[in-house]
């Protein structure tokens, strides 16, 4: 194939053993462009064209987005790093895999001999306020010093599959950029209502942060960023 040669999209989807409907989507997201002639309405790709397509196969084998795909197309963001993030994504679900295979194991112990799961379960559930306030120390402190994976050692399954690391990472810098320079952790207050909802205040040189962590059993289960003057 020459440089200047196009190949049809009926010939590229043969190639890479895709369907139109597959690259259509990547034109429409701003990963790869299409051509088009003044004789023919169907999509082309030229040699240059191709090459990105087969880049941006490779990167899917990797498990990277769609979405950071076109961010790394645009030039927003480093490849690197947008590895790196997914590599630590699966770390956190291994780690979240694991906690559920140690809890699994625990019962299958419980009930060999003889004890009731359920009632384990409640006691386990009912947090002394110290050891919630030693949890939310260690989080906190994971937060402002950037750890995200000390962090996640404290959090459920649920909640790293609805606020995956890359997620995090954004939230994080997005609430602590605005609060300048940390000076010192303030109070820990238990909800008036809910006793497993803590707050911890900490003071940084422009506002301060407050953080809400909803706790099930001995892992966090809602985790809020937000300010209070």
């Amino acid at each position: 194939m020459s440089s200047c040669e196009l190949l049809d999209i009926t010939e590229v989807c043969k190639m890479f053993k895709i369907t139109s409907r597959t690259l259509r989507l990547y034109e429409e997201k701003g990963i790869i462009q299409s051509t088009t002639t003044p004789f023919s309405k169907r999509r082309k790709y030229s040699k240059n064209q191709i090459n990105i397509i087969k880049d941006v196969l490779v990167l899917l084998t990797l498990g990277l987005s769609l979405k950071v795909i076109a961010e790394l197309q645009n030039k927003e963001g480093s490849l690197r790093d947008a590895i790196i993030a997914k590599r630590n994504e699966i770390y956190a679900q291994i780690d979240s895999k694991s906690h559920e295979l140690s809890r699994l194991n625990e019962a299958i112990q419980i009930l060999d001999t003889g004890n009731n799961i359920f009632e384990k379960a409640r006691n386990k559930n009912e947090l002394k306020l110290e050891q919630m306030e030693a949890i939310v120390t260690n989080c906190s402190s994971a937060i402002i010093n950037d750890s995200p994976s000390l962090l996640y050692q404290h959090l459920s399954s649920t909640l790293k599959e609805y606020m995956p690391l890359e997620v995090y990472k954004r939230m994080r810098f997005d609430t602590l950029s605005p609060l300048g320079e940390f000076i010192s952790y303030e109070s820990i207050k238990q909800d008036d209502e809910y006793k497993n909802i803590v707050y911890h205040y900490l003071r940084y040189q422009n506002l301060g942060l407050k953080i809400k962590y909803v706790f099930h059993g001995d892992l966090i289960c809602g985790l809020w960023l937000g300010y209070y003057e």
